[in-house]
């Protein structure tokens, strides 16, 4: 335990201006978000959320930018901490991704400001090893086991963003962009009646997890295909 003074309130931990830490404001910035329907963050509002100054996070963090970086290695770590690992390197990477998308997809909001950004951080680091020793493993060298994880990690990156900007749009919006995607100018459209925002949601994400499933599956079959010795 360490020599932390304060109690929690609602969620909040009182007393700490004096004592803040990376770990507190990191707990405190998922708060925020946590408790934003668009997942976003200001300065101000963390600094309410932390009881002290604003500035006071600038001795942890140089800016807002390396807070969210931080915040988004945060949720790779959470990836990381659900995925498991098995014996056949083409699964690990497809369940990889797939626990990456759900990870981030609960904060859609805070994925589209850092899912096209490196961390440079700990989690991440520690997800490009397991994927580069699961390329490896499909024989795969170095430089070609890099090429291919960085085209899986952006693939599966550059999906979540197009989920979750489409998350930020009005419900109407929403329901366009859904009623497009499914009849994609080969049959009528077909607009949903009374749907809820909740609704809309879910099955926003349920078409996004149908059209990920093609696109991590044709993946994988090339991985195999084009892997020097087979898994």
């Amino acid at each position: 335990m360490s020599g932390r003074t304060g109690s929690r309130t609602a969620g909040k931990q009182t007393g700490v201006r004096n004592f803040l830490s990376r770990e507190l404001i990191l707990e405190a910035a998922f708060r925020v978000v946590d408790a934003d329907v668009m997942n976003e963050i200001t300065m101000s509002r963390l600094g309410r959320e932390l009881d002290a100054d604003p500035s006071a996070v600038y001795r942890h963090f140089r800016n807002k930018d390396e807070l969210l970086l931080a915040m988004a290695d945060v949720m790779l770590e959470e990836s990381m901490n659900s995925y498991v690992e098995g014996d056949a390197p083409v699964e690990n990477l497809r369940r990889m991704c797939w626990t990456l998308r759900r990870s981030y997809l609960r904060r859609p909001g805070l994925a589209r400001a850092v899912a096209s950004r490196f961390t440079g951080g700990a989690a991440e680091a520690a997800s490009v090893a397991h994927m580069l020793a699961n390329m490896a493993e499909l024989g795969y060298d170095e430089d070609t086991a890099i090429a291919n994880a960085r085209a899986l990690a952006e693939m599966t990156l550059g999906h979540i963003v197009m989920t979750a900007d489409v998350l930020a749009l009005p419900v109407k919006t929403q329901a366009f962009e859904l009623e497009m995607g499914r009849s994609y100018y080969t049959r009528p459209r077909t607009p949903g009646a009374g749907v809820t925002p909740a609704e809309q949601r879910a099955a926003h994400l349920e078409d996004g997890e149908q059209i990920f499933a093609v696109m991590i599956d044709t993946f994988c079959e090339g991985l195999v295909a084009r892997a020097p010795r087979s898994p």
